[in-house]
């Protein structure tokens, strides 16, 4: 009795320590470190924070591997999953049609740092880490923890809820965004619920925020 308790309660209490964590403690333990060494933020921002982002994301990958090593498994995606990856990027782009916006303090800073070293360093967090570490919290995570396989697609419905309401910490509340957000939220957790793996869900996200912002890219990396 005391043992299925615990399987049913830690996944459960872990999923929203990571969920929080990653609104909260990810740049609180950032700023702490910077204040505490006195590092300048403009030179250390980016590096500190894509340290702790990538150490993050490495504990979720063996916390993960231990309890669903299935959805990182390629050779159970069939021939259809691909077909579904293309269609969730496709139904994405269809609803956003011309919204060409990722998030403004990260375009700002692409661009501060154009003719730096940094450039890289910020882009990661957009483009490749902050993708990887989103799917593993709010796909990953929360939809093995909570709700899962329900027949209402509750576990689809909350991590869209979820993974939309991060965005509100940064983007603003507003209905829009909560819109906006919920519904990428909603096609990536269908994805991932129904490829049963987390790679397409990670590839659609980084291809999208790659293609909203593929005009900054080209300025910042490749203009003369």
């Amino acid at each position: 009795m005391i043992e299925k308790l615990k399987n049913l309660l830690v996944p459960k209490l872990l999923a929203i320590f990571f969920i929080y964590y990653h609104l909260f403690g990810l740049k609180f333990v950032m700023f702490t470190i910077l204040e505490r060494l006195d590092l300048p933020l403009t030179d250390y921002h980016y590096p500190v924070l894509n340290i702790f982002t990538i150490i993050f994301t490495i504990v979720l990958v063996i916390y993960l591997r231990r309890r669903r090593p299935e959805m990182f498994s390629i050779k159970t995606l069939q021939p259809l999953d691909y077909l579904l990856t293309l269609l969730a990027f496709g139904m994405i782009y269809a609803y956003f049609n011309k919204l060409l916006f990722v998030g403004g303090d990260i375009n700002n800073d692409l661009l501060f740092f154009r003719h730096s070293p940094q450039a890289f360093l910020v882009a990661l967090q957009p483009f490749i880490i902050g993708p990887i570490l989103e799917e593993l919290v709010y796909r990953g995570t929360l939809m093995t923890s909570f709700f899962e396989q329900s027949k209402f697609y509750l576990d689809c419905l909350l991590s869209a809820v979820m993974f939309s309401v991060a965005h509100l910490f940064s983007y603003g509340v507003s209905l829009e965004v909560f819109k906006n957000y919920a519904f990428l939220g909603l096609i990536l957790a269908i994805l991932f619920r129904k490829t049963r793996s987390i790679y397409p869900s990670i590839l659609v996200h980084m291809a999208w925020n790659i293609y909203l912002s593929w005009h900054l890219i080209a300025f910042v990396f490749f203009a003369q």
